[in-house]
């Protein structure tokens, strides 16, 4: 059940675009259908980073019923064109519209599509007493099928690895700040934290790869309470092609198209992947091992539960080739697996 929703509360939800004239009317049309379902009032902020197709053009153009869109084009220098500096921008100009300390910053991808009730759900998680909130990113499946059946097979291998691991983390070392159901995922589809605590943490840091997760790090340096529950959905892309360098869009690449021996991107094997701080290189799993390594957590998930009561209640492991995503898929959205960050 959804928490009594405040009403004074703003939203703005920053956007970081380069050359997203393909993907970017998707996801606008979305983030208004969510805007719809709050009674807040919701400002999609889109920064134009050294576009060269017509994103400008499009974001000039267009028209939304429910939230008020803002957007600034620019080129960044040289030693900021990464996906750093786009975002922190992006997430600076968003934070400018908001002025209460309780107002909500979030940030989305260009290339991604939020479920309907996204915006609905992030606020019940604000109203329970969190901080930020993690949202939980599939890939959508046409694409996936689009990418061919081998690729299509090693996404869902991953996404059944990372739904096991994600088990078997909370039951190891349940959080009561941030309970079972949840994920483990922080990605910069879906993430939201109050204005004060964006204010707090002094702004968006800004590495050239995985800022997303840098900004989390930095919320819980502060204290901060992160909740990353399985109802805030988003449905992303699996473009193997990206904008952002050493992106996701490299990772899927990466995945699709690398041998079967070859070591997988932050993929390890048992008991490393519960401490992946504690892994070296040499620890990765390839596309050969990672079957056994799926049937390893699967037999560690089921000895847990018959050994004592477990801390968390399990989610079930679909069988490996079938097609599978989210109970209830947005009407406009194909679901799919959980992405592996």
């Amino acid at each position: 059940m959804l928490h009594a929703l405040r009403r004074d509360r703003a939203i703005a939800i920053a956007i970081p675009a380069m050359n997203e004239e393909a993907w970017l009317p998707a996801c606008l049309a979305a983030l208004d259908r969510a805007a719809a379902r709050v009674a807040a009032p919701v400002t999609l902020y889109v920064f134009a980073n050294g576009c060269t197709d017509g994103t400008v053009a499009l974001l000039e153009r267009t028209r939304l019923r429910h939230a008020r869109l803002r957007w600034a084009a620019a080129s960044l220098r040289p030693g900021a064109r990464h996906a750093g500096w786009a975002r922190r921008l992006a997430l600076d100009a968003a934070a400018d519209l908001l002025q209460a300390p309780g107002d909500v910053l979030a940030s989305t991808d260009a290339d991604t599509i939020v479920a309907e009730d996204w915006l609905l759900r992030t606020l019940a998680h604000f109203e329970a007493g969190c901080d930020a909130v993690a949202g939980r990113a599939f890939t959508r499946r046409a694409e996936r099928a689009a990418l061919g059946a081998q690729a299509a097979h090693r996404l869902t291998m991953l996404g059944r690895y990372g739904t096991a691991l994600d088990w078997l983390r909370a039951d190891r070392a349940p959080d009561p700040r941030d309970p079972w159901p949840r994920h483990f995922y922080e990605g910069g589809a879906s993430m939201a934290l109050h204005l004060a605590m964006y204010r707090r943490i002094g702004g968006a840091p800004t590495p050239p790869v995985a800022e997303d997760r840098a900004l989390f790090a930095a919320v819980r340096r502060q204290g901060g309470r992160i909740r990353h529950p399985l109802d805030v959905r988003v449905f992303t892309s699996s473009r193997p092609v990206g904008r952002a360098r050493h992106g996701m869009a490299d990772t899927v690449a990466r995945w699709i198209s690398q041998p079967a021996y070859a070591p997988l991107h932050e993929t390890y094997g048992f008991p490393l992947a519960l401490e992946p701080d504690r892994a070296r290189p040499g620890d990765r799993l390839s596309f050969r091992t990672l079957p056994a390594a799926i049937a390893a957590a699967g037999a560690m998930i089921r000895a847990r539960r018959s050994a004592t009561a477990p801390q968390v209640e399990p989610i079930p492991l679909p069988p490996l080739l079938a097609e599978h995503g989210d109970a209830r898929p947005e009407p406009a959205v194909e679901g799919g697996d959980c992405l592996v960050a």
